[in-house]
């Protein structure tokens, strides 16, 4: 039987317990270490999980240096996320990386510098890539549905002001960072999951309404895609409604809109949308999103010593977007990627 991976959690808030849940089901793992501000609040989620055998630090760096700590789980605010994965390559520990990983190109960087430098796994939680409406949909497209795609729109719709406490850090433009960067990034990263391909240039507007937020929680850009395609993002984080995940996919053969299926060559006999039940990411709530999924790659990927689909540098392609389109916002102009990438030299 191969040696159990020992995971260390750092951060007490709500997405932390749902990375210690999944480690707990899934016969690679095994939670040893849980740091937190307080000794006490990591003991709190100790209990909350039912971890009886765990040790509960509230110094990062000693929990790096446990031994019996081989992989890491950061789910602390997003601010902290550059230093500590820094610190945990260094520590040669892999690392599951919470999104966003980094508020600015150039921490970014640095970040990507030191995972390939310790040659350590990454993930980073695009969770959505597991969700089941996800794997139907680029099922379909691999399967020649659409044909190539030639426009494509995401929307990332929410309410997740600071009446909710769970989310009453997502007001400051200090650990948030921006609209995209702190909720609608899943939406840009759906639209290159979908796509498969990259974008060259962006422009965007933003607006704002509710008051508390720091930054613009409304903002919408229109992407160009380097093969062609041309598309829409929009992260809302004001809205008055329940959470919405748009996904519309216009193909030279075919569409695709949710989990509505237009295509009429692979689905023989079909005279109009074919909707097909599905788990959508319907729903804000962490405990909705497929972490199972998640965490059983993230072991594969430690137990093979192969490089994830969505490691750090794959991640690094979407926040390069958001920071393209948080800049054409605040400047007014066009954003070329390049200028993006740049920064991160």
């Amino acid at each position: 039987m191969a040696e159990l991976i020992g995971a260390g959690v750092v951060g007490t808030g709500w997405v932390s317990g749902e990375h210690i849940r999944w480690y707990n089901a899934d016969p690679r793992f095994r939670v040893v270490a849980i740091c937190g501000r307080t000794i006490e609040k990591a003991r709190q989620k100790a209990r909350e999980c039912g971890l009886k055998d765990v040790r509960c630090y509230n110094d990062y760096a000693k929990m790096l240096s446990d031994p019996d700590v081989q992989a890491v789980s950061i789910c602390t605010p997003p601010h902290l996320h550059p230093e500590q994965t820094i610190r945990a390559a260094e520590a040669g520990k892999h690392i599951l990386i919470e999104k966003a990983v980094a508020n600015d190109p150039a921490s970014l960087g640095k970040m990507l510098r030191a995972v390939e430098s310790a040659g350590v796994r990454t993930v980073v939680s695009f969770v959505l890539r597991w969700n089941p409406q996800f794997l139907l949909i680029r099922r379909m497209l691999d399967e020649g549905a659409t044909g190539r795609v030639f426009y494509a729109e995401v929307d990332y719709w929410h309410n997740i002001g600071p009446q909710y406490p769970q989310y009453r850090w997502n007001v400051k433009k200090e650990i948030a960072g921006s609209s995209f960067l702190s909720a609608g990034c899943h939406a840009v990263d759906a639209i290159r999951f979908f796509t498969g391909d990259e974008v060259e240039e962006v422009s965007a507007y933003c607006t704002q309404v509710n008051p508390d937020y720091e930054y613009p929680p409304t903002v919408v850009g229109v992407l160009r895609f380097h093969c062609g395609a041309v598309g829409k993002v929009s992260s809302i984080l004001e809205g008055r409604f329940p959470y919405v995940f748009n996904i519309d996919l216009l193909g030279e053969k075919g569409s695709i809109r949710d989990n509505r299926i237009w295509a009429p060559e692979l689905l023989e006999g079909s005279t109009g949308w074919v909707e097909v039940p599905t788990i959508r990411p319907d729903s804000g709530d962490v405990t909705h999103h497929p972490f199972q999924g998640e965490i059983a790659h993230f072991g594969d990927c430690i137990a093979s010593g192969r490089e994830s689909f969505v490691n750090l540098a794959d991640a690094a392609k979407t926040h390069a977007v958001c920071y393209a389109l948080d800049r054409s916002a605040e400047q007014g102009r066009r954003v070329k990627l390049e200028e993006i990438y740049d920064e991160m030299q």
